[in-house]
């Protein structure tokens, strides 16, 4: 953030964070603390429809068309549901910022639920949550979430029930959108090249709502994984139907690692590094350049209280438990390597060139918004995360994360196209 950074909260409980940038646009992102965790039994999809809904069903004060009119005039309008929060997206000129508020406040605050689109919305929901479900990954990632998840809500499916979308009403619609939108419940985040009077017009057009119950919730911790789950499912949609012989499974190892915040997050993002972050990891070299994997990557997901981890990769079917073994043995080695400073060092290079690309669009000013929101981390902060991991912590979050292929708690799963 630089020196023209403003971050306050209106009387009715709104968070406001505004960031001025040396560009010609906006970028704009309204957070409602109120997502899929909040739903109650029979209400699996609601958080999800609200969120159509307001995007396209107008207000009290613009119906449906008038309401598409404005919505198409801004450079980029979309919205999102997660699993705590939704999210109201806007990029345009610098211009066009009061039009915006003015639209959002209005859509998000006091909608219209207008009962023709609400009904075009109904049927392009349940179009979605047949896309979904139609996709081959779905049952693979149904039965993932539910092993590695158990009971924690970050495994709920975000779109929902098709009987509670397809059954839903007006008034259900209206009771769920009254129990969590509220200014209250809301950060309002802007950054580009802000107008003089901006903080008069996110008060003129937010300022006069109610304030409301605070929904924002702390997830529970994840429990680490307790068995081993090994699954070998047929993936024929992955075949080569030129030559068998040449089609390429994939290969997902999943295991418990640190939440966001945690101590050894740091230290665990530079050992990612080192095992498939590049083309000097260890298992490019191992699974990518000797045993033909085009694609393999390390990834970690600290989000709502959960931390996994995670070693996926794509290789040829014929291959496939050389490849397991490759990538065990790249973990077992991490667990006793000796790190040089000099990669150490490259390390902490990609983390502040992260922080300098990041802070090069509006887009990522209201990211690294968010994380000083949430997590009250700043680009220093961050960087000094990666300035105090040394080699041997590095060694230390190896063993204590990364899974024995023969003892360790994990899941694997293959996706093998030449299984019958």
């Amino acid at each position: 953030m630089n020196g023209r950074y403003k971050e306050y909260k209106l009387d009715n409980g709104l968070v406001v964070a505004l960031q001025n940038t040396p560009t010609k646009t906006i970028a704009a992102k309204l957070r409602v603390n109120y997502g899929t965790v909040h739903e109650k039994k029979g209400e699996d999809g609601l958080a999800h429809f609200i969120e159509h809904c307001l995007v396209t069903g107008g207000s009290e004060k613009y119906n449906p068309k008038k309401a598409d009119e404005i919505r198409t005039s801004f450079g980029y309008s979309n919205a999102t549901t997660s699993i705590g929060r939704t999210f109201f997206l806007g990029e345009m000129l610098s211009e066009d910022i009061e039009k915006w508020l003015r639209y959002i406040s209005e859509s998000v605050l006091k909608p219209g639920f207008n009962e023709q689109r609400v009904e075009g919305e109904r049927k392009r929901i349940l179009g979605e949550i047949s896309e979904e479900k139609s996709h081959p990954m779905y049952p693979i990632q149904l039965e993932h979430s539910k092993l590695f998840y158990r009971d924690h809500p970050r495994g709920r499916f975000v779109l929902g029930s098709e009987e509670v979308v397809r059954n839903a009403s007006l008034d259900q619609l209206r009771n769920f959108h009254a129990r969590g939108y509220n200014p209250t419940n809301m950060e309002l985040i802007l950054a580009g090249e802000l107008p003089d009077n901006t903080e008069e017009f996110v008060k003129r057009y937010f300022g006069s709502f109610a304030p409301g119950e605070d929904t924002r919730i702390k997830f529970p911790k994840l429990s680490p994984l307790e068995i081993k789950t090994v699954m070998h499912r047929s993936a024929p949609e992955r075949l080569n139907i030129g030559n068998r012989e040449e089609s390429s499974a994939q290969i997902f190892i999943t295991y418990s690692g640190p939440e966001n915040g945690h101590e050894d997050e740091y230290a665990v993002m530079v050992m990612n590094h080192i095992l498939g972050g590049d083309t000097d990891s260890r298992l490019f070299k191992k699974v990518g350049l000797k045993l033909g994997s085009y694609s393999t990557s390390v990834s970690m997901n600290g989000e709502y209280n959960t931390g996994m981890l995670q070693i996926l990769s794509n290789v040829p079917a014929i291959r496939i438990n050389e490849a397991v073994e490759g990538i065990f043995q790249e973990t077992e080695r991490m667990k006793k390597l000796r790190l040089s400073k000099k990669l150490i060092e490259k390390i902490r290079k990609l983390a502040k060139f992260g922080v300098a690309k990041t802070f090069e669009s509006n887009d990522g000013h209201i990211h690294a918004i968010e994380a000083k929101l949430d997590k009250g981390l700043t680009p220093e902060s961050f960087i000094k995360g990666f300035d105090e991991v040394t080699a041997e912590k590095v060694v230390e979050v190896a063993n204590r994360y990364l899974p024995d292929r023969e003892e360790g708690k994990y899941i694997l799963f293959v996706r093998d196209p030449l299984k019958l």
